[in-house]
């Protein structure tokens, strides 16, 4: 396997306080407590844990029965023997449950966390690689389709239309219509005929299947592809978990005011140092949300009480009622979901995507106020997977993946440099123009050698412009040959390597890349990974 690395500097749309995070950390290092590429870093996060033995004994308990219920193979149940010891820690990451494994940086997200925690581990600090189910996220608009590149290339959008029983319900608990049996049948016509696109397309329709969860789908997804991978799954929809981590949202509605005045100072300092931030604060800001009739509400701080995005209004004293009763009820903000699963796991380090690594910033507030630590913050494997035929082209037009990042313009402008010649229009009008006149003069002087000769020479002269016209002609017929050839390889390079102007895993469903390479892609890529840099990878199978 053949492998290149661009710095993320030269990635489109990278955001600055990520470049600093990876190549410039004391720049950012009041927002990001532990530098990522340090192994003094993990150690430090491991001896700030306070992690009670009763509590991880808790949660062990309800991941093995949420593990046995996806079907999950020996590795992960050896994976949580290992966490239910004292000392073991968690190396976590996460994504919304979505369509056909949602894009395929998800599929990188878990398979940087099973290196990380590979690693770690055979350095001496004992750790296992955790996937958290963002089941809880209410936004099913963004998570209702995939992507993926049919038998021609083309990318295709597949959607699940079928609306939500109650909106802005937990994406998560949507149960599957007869609806999934039609794009489950799409997907295998879409995917490439061959073993991998059938084994693919077989995974797919036994995992979304009507009358199954959405989150439960994807989870039997993950399961089934990282079976041997030992990774534990966690379902934040649990009533349990959310009783395990009362505390949690106890200190949020309790702090609701001093936690707001935080996170707008936080803000501030990140936009006076010239970052973005990445989620919008306000002063009546809450970082709790709660299920009301099924529907997930924001709740902001109004005349000294609550007040949820569908009206109704709580004193704290309710809510704080309400929490003791039925846990259940809360759910945390973007924000304060990482408190929350690192209050009820061991996180050592967590695995994230640029923007996520983004808003953490913003969370350290949070953490410091509710846990008193923050685990390591490690940038996720970022790739783009190189097919022969692109790589065939890259190196027939002289490119690399970057040109094909720089734009439609730019790109056949570079590719047309490669072979079609510049200024030959100019050349052959430049020729037919010195013709003509040297003709004229020859005719000229052939009048006054022997008049006779004249009539011969006008024949010549139309022969010779015809001659010249019909190569100009043929010249024309190559060039618009070339062109619509480098039309077609460019299109070809797009849609493979920067699909909708997107980076090819932001795009693409996971099953799409593993049915074009096979699921040892899985593998192949997990050796590739580097725990030592941030960069982008350009991997060739």
């Amino acid at each position: 396997m053949d492998r290149r690395a661009i710095p993320q500097s030269q990635i489109p749309h990278t955001s600055r306080l990520f470049q600093d995070y990876l190549y410039d950390y004391p720049r950012v290092s009041e927002f990001y407590p532990l530098p990522p590429f340090e192994p003094a870093s993990f150690a430090k996060a491991a001896e700030s844990l306070r992690y009670p033995d009763e509590l991880r004994q808790a949660v062990v308990s309800v991941l093995r029965e949420r593990n046995e219920a996806l079907a999950a193979g020996p590795a992960t149940m050896h994976s949580l023997e290992r966490l239910a010891k004292p000392g073991c820690c968690a190396v976590v990451t996460g994504q919304q449950v979505g369509l056909f494994t949602g894009p395929a940086f998800a599929i990188y997200k878990a398979l940087t966390a099973v290196k990380l925690a590979c690693t770690l581990s055979d350095q001496g600090l004992e750790a296992v690689p955790i996937f958290w189910l963002a089941t809880e996220d209410h936004d099913l608009a963004e998570v209702n389709h995939c992507f993926v590149q049919d038998r021609e290339g083309i990318p295709r959008r597949l959607e699940y239309s079928s609306p939500a029983p109650v909106p802005h319900a937990a994406a998560g608990s949507l149960m599957l219509a007869e609806e999934i049996r039609s794009l489950t049948d799409l997907v295998r016509s879409l995917l490439p005929e061959t073993p991998a696109g059938a084994e693919l397309a077989g995974l797919v329709s036994e995992c979304y299947r009507p009358g199954v969860s959405l989150g439960a789908a994807f989870g039997s997804m993950m399961t089934r592809l990282f079976r041997v991978h030992g990774v534990v799954l966690v379902d934040p929809l649990d009533a349990r978990l959310h009783q395990l981590s009362a505390s949690v949202f106890r200190e949020a509605a309790e702090s609701a005011p001093a936690i707001a005045a935080d996170l707008l100072e936080c803000n501030r300092r990140l936009t006076d140092r010239g970052y973005h931030a990445q989620v919008r604060v306000t002063e009546n800001h809450s970082v709790l949300f709660l299920y009301e009739d099924g529907q997930r509400t924001a709740l902001r701080m109004e005349d000294g009480g609550f007040v949820s995005s569908l009206g109704h209004s709580y004193k704290p004293q309710e809510l704080l009622a309400m929490l003791e009763e039925n846990p259940s009820l809360f759910s945390p903000n973007v924000l304060l979901r990482p408190v929350m699963q690192d209050a009820l796991l061991p996180t050592v380090a967590y695995v994230g995507g640029p923007s996520e690594l983004a808003y953490l910033a913003q969370a350290t507030p949070l953490y410091d106020r509710i846990l008193g630590r923050m685990p390591v913050l490690f940038p996720r494997a970022s790739v783009t997977v190189l097919d022969p035929v692109s790589n065939r082209l890259l190196g027939k037009y002289g490119l690399s993946l970057t040109d094909v990042f720089a734009g439609r313009q730019v790109l056949r402008e570079k590719m047309a440099a490669r072979f079609l010649p510049e200024g030959l229009t100019g050349l052959f009008e430049k020729a037919a123009s010195n013709l003509n006149a040297d003709l004229e003069a020859i005719k000229k002087s052939l009048e006054q050698l022997d008049p006779t000769l004249v009539d011969a020479s006008s024949h010549s002269v139309q022969k010779m412009q015809y001659q010249l016209s019909n190569l100009e002609r043929k010249a024309a017929a190559a060039v618009q040959h070339r062109s619509d050839q480098v039309e077609k390889d460019a299109v070809r390079l797009e849609n493979n390597l920067y699909p909708e102007k997107m980076l090819q895993e932001r795009l693409y469903s996971g099953i799409s890349l593993l049915a074009r390479f096979g699921l040892p892609l899985l593998d192949q890529l997990y050796e590739q990974i580097p725990l030592d840099s941030g960069d982008h990878q350009v991997v060739v199978p």
